[in-house]
């Protein structure tokens, strides 16, 4: 019998990091477009190319309709389930199950399964006009739309499928634990529990990197009040078990020590703050008591940051972070992988970017490639060649950022170095 878990949310299941790229890998390989929905119909992530015509009516409610009532189709018929679009295209849906619940579906192509020709272009036209899109304003190419068989289509949204069920699985038994664990604490409690037995959660990492962040950067008042809603977080993620709770806030208060040298503190600042952060674990104290020591513990380590703040340790991870960046452009670059290859959180390093370049990280990445890309086109490199050399996968992503950058095409701006010469 499967066990019901009522209430979970797309957001609360996926990854929608991963998920993206799940899902630009699988576009990638099949060709298709691909997109996640709620069980409303409404959209939460997708991978599209620009000129999709999903893009003009994907809000249509002729599409939702569709869209919903083929995904009850998929999960009734437990397969991909192959539908006319509302424009008169092929899509292929399956829905997403967590339990006994289907929590959202997911749709690739849009497809034709026939030969393109006349009587299609104008059937066609005719049904998105009935929906509001006149293709010629839009600048639609026919041509885009691409024919495959019902068998390929039919495996590729089987393959995407497993993906995603692989990743849904995985949560399934992660949130299953986390009820085990609660059940055990409410029974070695004589049966009572401190948090609602229906409830779930994780360790809020991201909560905790904010925290960090927030002492790195001097932002006392910012710490003070996200350190509120980490330490409720805590709470809801032990169970109420105060063992649990001393055990993450002493390993989090590991962390600030690592996070006030990181600003510049000398060592011998810390002393006094590391004995009373060594008390969490070795008195008995009631929740009240831990949190307002936490809070003491807090404001001891913003004092020292504060004290002790200056440019040269921001500094330094921005040089470590600018030069991975110009000796790793053509890789696959995240703001998360950079803040690893250089001991710092995301958060910070996204201000640090902020503070100290006046721009964001991805448009810092994508000023490098561009000008990396400029030297492979002023050597006589394809336009195709230098925007993979330059780190670009998606060519007509390519294209608009050059001539966001420069002002004219990539294939121009090579003819005019190519005339200047």
């Amino acid at each position: 019998m499967q066990e019901n878990f009522s209430g979970v949310k797309l957001r609360d299941i996926l990854n929608f990091t991963e998920l993206e790229k799940l899902f630009r890998s699988y576009s990638l390989t099949s060709g298709l477009d691909v997109a996640l929905y709620d069980t409303e119909g409404k959209e939460q992530l997708c991978v599209r190319k620009e000129n999709c015509i999903c893009n003009f009516i994907k809000d249509n409610g002729a599409c939702v309709e569709k869209i919903v009532y083929s995904g009850k189709k998929a999960r009734e018929l437990s397969s991909p389930y192959i539908y006319e679009t509302a424009c008169g295209l092929v899509m292929c849906i399956t829905a997403v199950s967590f339990g006994e619940d289907t929590v959202g579906f997911i749709t690739t192509g849009p497809v034709i399964l026939w030969e393109r020709d006349d009587f299609f272009e104008r059937e066609f036209d005719a049904n998105c006009r009935a929906l509001g899109v006149d293709l010629k304003q839009c600048g639609f190419d026919f041509s885009s739309i691409r024919q495959i068989d019902c068998e390929t289509m039919t495996s590729s949204a089987k393959m995407l499928a497993v993906m995603v069920g692989y990743m849904v699985d995985e949560e399934q038994r992660y949130v299953r634990k986390r009820r085990e664990m609660a059940r055990d604490i409410a029974l070695l409690r004589g049966g009572k529990s401190e948090n609602d037995p229906g409830r779930f959660g994780r360790y809020p990492i991201e909560t905790e990197k904010e925290l960090i962040a927030s002492v790195q950067l001097g932002e006392g008042n910012k710490a003070r009040s996200i350190l509120n809603t980490f330490l409720g977080q805590i709470f809801l993620y032990a169970g109420g078990d105060l063992d649990i709770i001393k055990a993450k806030l002493y390993e989090f208060t590991a962390f600030l020590s690592r996070t006030a040298v990181e600003a510049g503190a000398k060592l011998e600042s810390l002393t006094n703050i590391v004995k009373k952060t060594a008390s969490l674990m070795l008195e008995n104290v009631e929740y009240n008591d831990l949190c307002m020591r936490t809070v003491e513990i807090l404001e001891d380590y913003i004092a020292v940051v504060y004290a002790s703040r200056g440019k040269r340790s921001a500094s330094k991870h921005m040089a470590a972070a600018m030069q991975y960046i110009q000796e790793n452009y053509e890789k696959e670059i995240t703001l998360e992988s950079l803040a690893k290859s250089v001991f710092v959180s995301a958060y910070y390093l996204s201000h640090l970017f902020r503070e100290e370049t006046g721009t964001t990280f991805s448009e810092y990445l994508s000023k490098v490639r561009i000008e990396k890309s400029k030297g492979f086109l002023q050597k006589g490199m394809s336009v195709e060649d230098a925007a993979y050399r330059s780190g670009f996968n998606d060519g007509n992503y390519f294209i608009r950022i050059f001539k966001k950058y420069v002002g004219i095409t990539p294939a121009k701006y090579k003819k005019t170095m190519q005339n200047d010469g």
